[in-house]
């Protein structure tokens, strides 16, 4: 077959399902939840990718706003490394050079991405097989950022690290200026505003899902850190003009 290249997004979830042809996903934005026959579930996000294989059985979950690069291909497309790594392991590491290729893909017109898909989808393969090794740190942001509703005390996230609570705080403040749990608020709140913005979730269930304990605390640390509640964030997002 011959492999295509685009840019999708995802509503909701999708049953289980499978096709002929091998697919990589590749996050541009938000997630994906991926339930692969065999293999179990894996949550991709923008540090991780997914090797859907030839009548692999699979269905899958999106968060609001998500966007994937997808490519569609036979298998004789794939390196032996990537084809390997995909049997043994739900997720594949988006290393760099991947990550700078699918924002290339995102910013290039629809007919052009076309026209040239093939010399990108050789590239973006290769690509998956460069191997650079990612700190404890950057992997525990990428945990993090995949789950912020998990349970991130700061004794958590260093112990994830392999760092002291006084070390973990200086590599916040380095790359963010913030304390972890400012930043942990913060990328909470992000979403929410996603979630606000592009579904009709109820507020509750929006707080509870970003790792809020309930409504009030969502209200609370938004109007706090933002000066608008949930409910008048959304109204705004929808006033036309």
């Amino acid at each position: 077959m011959t492999p295509r290249l685009a840019i999708k997004s995802y509503e909701g979830e999708h049953r289980p399902h499978a096709h002929a042809f091998a697919q990589l996903v590749l996050p541009i934005q938000g997630g994906m939840q991926l339930e692969l026959e065999g293999r179990g579930e894996t949550r991709l996000h923008t540090g991780l990718a997914a090797l859907v294989t030839p009548d692999c059985g699979h269905a899958q979950l999106s968060a609001p706003d998500s966007r994937f690069l997808v490519i569609d291909c036979a298998t004789d497309w794939l390196p032996a490394r990537t084809l390997d790594q995909a049997l043994r392991q739900p997720g594949l590491p988006i290393p760099p050079a991947a990550r700078q290729l699918i924002t290339f893909a995102e910013l290039t017109p629809a007919a052009a991405l076309t026209q040239h898909a093939s010399e990108l989808i050789r590239l973006l393969l290769h690509s998956l097989t460069i191997t650079v090794p990612a700190s404890a740190f950057e992997l525990l942001l990428a945990r993090v950022e995949a789950q912020p509703a998990g349970d991130w005390t700061n004794a958590a996230m260093a112990n994830l690290a392999g760092v002291g609570l006084s070390r973990l705080h200086l590599l916040f403040h380095e790359r963010f200026g913030q304390t972890p749990q400012a930043w942990l608020t913060d990328l909470r709140l992000r979403q929410a505003q996603r979630w606000l913005g592009d579904s009709r979730l109820p507020i509750v269930e929006i707080a509870l899902r970003v790792g809020f304990s309930d409504q009030a605390a969502l209200t609370r640390a938004m109007t706090r850190r933002q000066g608008i509640s949930p409910a008048a964030w959304r109204r705004s997002q929808r006033t036309p003009g």
